[in-house]
């Protein structure tokens, strides 16, 4: 038991140790504009149409899947229209999924917006949606330099197109941004995922890019350079298109970066049972892609081993072995009790939640968000990573076999 506990316990020790490491490594480098000025900061006005444009800056293809999103597909694009970026220098590509709705009508208002209507057969996933469409924008790949996703509902900063430019004039070939929540406080649920999200920043993301290792995509907000794809293509199978896509170019020999001041927002679910279905298909995904591709992973870290492909593996391994370690810990906690070491198991709980809440606390800090309000939610956030466990298990024996939409009823954000 002791042995099986501490291999499952490996995969969380090695990325506390790299969010210490990647925190500690000396003075954060920061991504900056050429100017100095910081990515997030600067309220320039938008570059309007009759200024001459400069023709180094990235060329983006802005890709956005959406089914039945009329509430909310508009705020995406005015935020996208109120860049301050050149216009000619990106297009909006909308992949209408079976709408029956008014999103196709809706984006068609907009100027620089491109709809593709996908009507034929059921309606599936959002992988299936960009496998689908991303062979469309790839006929199109000789007038851009990246492409650049986003789902339906999220909003986004003024500045992320420039903040994103400066990325990628910097060398990088993936970039992802920094995900906030659009209602943090709607509802203890909605807490829960905006410090999920803030330690997907801080705690993940962050660190690995400053220790030179690959970041996590996390399925929207993020941009990835045209050229990757001449060989292959786009094309994955499973529910987590995104952390799939990040695998495999890890295995490709490409890294994940990530742009802290590339801020958008993302709505999150407020009910218990949406973030069932949620996260039931996120670790479903994390399943597939760990069946499908740790024969490549063993031939790729063979052939040339390296931390950046140890470290991907650790982070995938750890949300595949998440249930498990929920298994091992109850069963480890039959024996005390059996043995009658009640203090010893008490003490053990109370030290593993004690640092759940202080990684809440951290995450919150960070993100900057007022703790108080997100008190309710650091307090209880055991209890979410609780939950998460016993969910992976369920995905494990039973996994989710469609995409479940979640509506989406956001309200515009001012910036």
């Amino acid at each position: 038991m002791v042995i099986i506990q501490t291999f499952l316990s490996s995969f969380f020790i090695w990325c506390i140790l790299i969010a210490f490491l990647g925190l500690s490594h000396g003075k954060k480098e920061k991504n900056s504009l050429r100017t100095g000025e910081k990515c997030g900061r600067s309220r320039d006005k938008k570059r309007t149409a009759q200024e001459p444009a400069d023709r180094g800056l990235t060329r983006f293809a802005v890709v956005i899947c959406a089914h039945d999103e009329e509430n909310v597909i508009a705020n995406l694009l005015d935020g996208l229209k109120d860049q301050q970026y050149p216009e000619d220098r990106f297009r909006i590509f909308v992949l209408a999924d079976h709408c029956s709705d008014g999103t196709v009508e809706k984006a068609k208002r907009y100027p620089h917006v491109t709809v593709w209507e996908r009507t034929d057969g059921e309606r599936s996933g959002k992988g299936a949606v960009l496998n689908w469409g991303m062979e469309k924008i790839l006929r199109h790949s000789h007038e851009f330099d990246c492409v650049l996703f986003f789902d339906a509902d999220n909003q986004i900063a003024p500045d992320f197109l420039r903040c994103m430019h400066t990325a990628f004039a910097s060398g990088a070939e993936i970039v992802t941004g920094r995900r906030l929540s659009e209602n943090p406080f709607d509802s203890l649920v909605s807490q829960w995922y905006t410090l999920y999200w803030g330690v997907v920043n801080s705690l993940y993301n962050q660190p690995r890019h400053n220790l030179g290792l690959s970041s996590m995509l996390s399925g929207t907000g993020f941009a990835f350079r045209l050229d990757l794809l001449k060989e292959s293509g786009w094309k994955t199978y499973s529910l987590s298109e995104d952390i799939e896509f990040t695998f495999i170019e890890n295995l490709k020999g490409h890294c994940v970066s990530y742009m802290e001041e590339a801020v958008f927002y993302d709505e999150q679910p407020v009910r218990l049972s949406v973030m069932w279905t949620q996260l039931r298909r996120w670790c479903t995904g994390d399943f597939q892609i760990a069946f499908r591709y740790f024969g490549d992973w063993v031939k790729a870290f063979a052939k040339d081993p390296s931390w950046r492909l140890w470290d991907i593996f650790m982070g995938v391994g750890m949300t595949v072995c998440f249930g498990l370690t929920a298994v091992s810990y109850l069963l480890h906690a039959a024996v005390m009790i059996g043995q009658g070491q009640f203090p010893v198991l008490l003490v053990s709980t109370f030290f593993s939640y004690a640092v759940t809440i202080a990684v809440g606390f951290a995450a919150a800090r960070k993100s900057g968000w007022p703790v108080g309000r997100l008190l309710p939610g650091i307090l209880t956030f055991p209890v979410f990573y609780s939950l998460f466990s016993y969910i992976s298990l369920q995905s494990l024996f039973f996994p989710q076999k469609k995409w479940v939409r979640i509506e989406h009823k956001s309200s515009r954000m001012h910036f």
